[in-house]
């Protein structure tokens, strides 16, 4: 070998050409799984985030009230609700990559229309609407991708990294969309976006070309239950199902309206989608942690899952604390509590749906697509009566009892968590 010729820089090196080992494959391949399902489910819900992020724009545009922005959110989350069950189950039966292919298209659909059509509330309300159809059909679709392509010992892992999409989403969304939003209208950063699906579809198309048909119909390790069987699993599923219902109307309304609260209570909209961002990336580390955290614990133990919700409960009236302070008196302190709760709101309330999330995908006997897809039905209702709801409280009573209830709900889900089996 000449000198400075390292090992395996030439073709005469007969390690050159030595096939990778199994196990570089398969890690390879469990991160390429990893990405698509994060960037599928990113996909899914890029409307009701960018709904978030760009509120303050978009509801000067539009002239439209909190109960009216709520409406929008909740018509999201309304179908996605009625879709999911649906969606679960075809993708079981069918496969993940006509999902995989599917959703993107819908979400492009809906960003496209807001950026061509949308001039009126009914409009944005249809575009969002359709957009729940979009992610009705890739959340399901990203569980059954990760329990079919990825080893058990390593699914919830994937799994925790997988929900890390909405926020991390969100916090990229806040920290570059309004000020696109500020300088050339709300329409222009949602034009930007339309990157997000052109690229998964892109992935999608690499990926299905090269891989060998996995989460269909006739494989192996689909286990077929009795029309007895199933509705056993669905009885048992009960109590996450609203479990999920009753907490999930934090989440979404954070989502609608963390920004809207963070410039009443006198952060510029700039700020306060800095804050959401923060938060969003704090989010993220959180998931990302509970997901290798859970991969070493058995899948009935949900400690993890109610410590975290307790938590949301009460960065939630952390926020209504500081909002009714506020409103009797200017303060920094009451700024810095709103601040802090919806920054911690933030990181539990992104984080306790994917803990039940991995607790139920693994535990049920259902199918990876039919159990998420079931659970998504409960929290998918409580997403769209979620912002709904809190827009009708804050017109009616101001901002600090909407959050109040918020806090409560949340607090109520947990009594409802139980042992996640079927």
């Amino acid at each position: 070998m000449t000198a400075g010729r390292r090992r395996g820089d030439s073709r005469d090196d007969p390690t050159w050409a030595r096939p990778r080992s199994p196990s570089v494959r398969a890690a390879a391949g469990e991160r390429g799984t990893g990405l698509l399902a994060f960037l599928l489910l990113g996909t899914a819900i890029v409307v009701p985030t960018l709904l978030g992020v760009l509120s303050v724009e978009i509801t000067t545009d539009l002239g439209l009230s909190d109960s009216a922005l709520g409406a929008v959110v909740s018509a999201f989350w309304a179908v996605t609700a009625l879709a999911a069950p649906v969606a679960g189950r075809w993708v079981d039966g069918r496969g993940w990559p006509l999902g995989a292919w599917l959703g993107p298209v819908v979400s492009a659909l809906c960003l496209a229309a807001c950026v061509l059509l949308v001039d009126s509330w009914l409009a944005l309300l249809l575009v969002a609407a359709l957009g729940g159809v979009g992610y009705g059909i890739c959340s399901p679709t990203t569980n059954l991708l990760v329990m079919a392509a990825v080893p058990a010992r390593r699914q919830a892992t994937v799994l925790g990294l997988k929900q890390t999409a909405p926020p991390l989403l969100m916090a990229a969304a806040g920290a570059t969309l309004p000020a696109v939003a500020h300088l050339h209208g709300w329409r222009t950063a949602m034009a930007i976006s339309l990157v997000l699906p052109a690229s998964v579809l892109a992935l999608v198309a690499r990926r299905v070309a090269g891989a060998p048909r996995v989460g269909h119909r006739g494989d192996a390790s689909r286990v077929e239950l009795s029309p007895a069987e199933r509705a056993s699993v669905r009885r048992a599923l009960v109590p996450m199902v609203v479990a999920a219902g009753l907490g999930t109307f934090s989440v979404a309304t954070l989502t609608g309206f963390a920004v809207l609260t963070l410039v009443s209570a006198g952060l510029g909209p700039v700020a306060a989608a800095g804050v959401v961002s923060g938060g969003s990336l704090a989010a993220v580390v959180a998931r990302v942690a509970a997901g290798r955290f859970l991969d070493g614990r058995p899948s009935s133990d949900v400690t993890p899952l109610l410590a975290v919700m307790g938590l949301a409960g009460l960065a939630l009236l952390l926020v209504s604390a500081g909002v009714f302070g506020l409103e009797r008196s200017a303060g920094s302190g009451w700024q810095a509590l709103v601040v802090a709760g919806v920054v911690l709101a933030l990181v539990a309330a992104w984080t306790w749906p994917a803990l039940l999330l991995i607790a139920v995908v693994r535990s049920s006997s259902a199918g990876p697509g039919a159990a998420s897809g079931l659970l998504q039905l409960g929290s998918g209702l409580g997403s769209a009566v979620g912002p709904a709801a809190f827009g009708v409280l804050s017109d009616a009573g101001g901002r600090g009892w909407a959050w109040s209830v918020m806090g409560f709900l949340t607090v109520l889900a947990m009594v409802l968590v139980r042992r996640p089996t079927s």
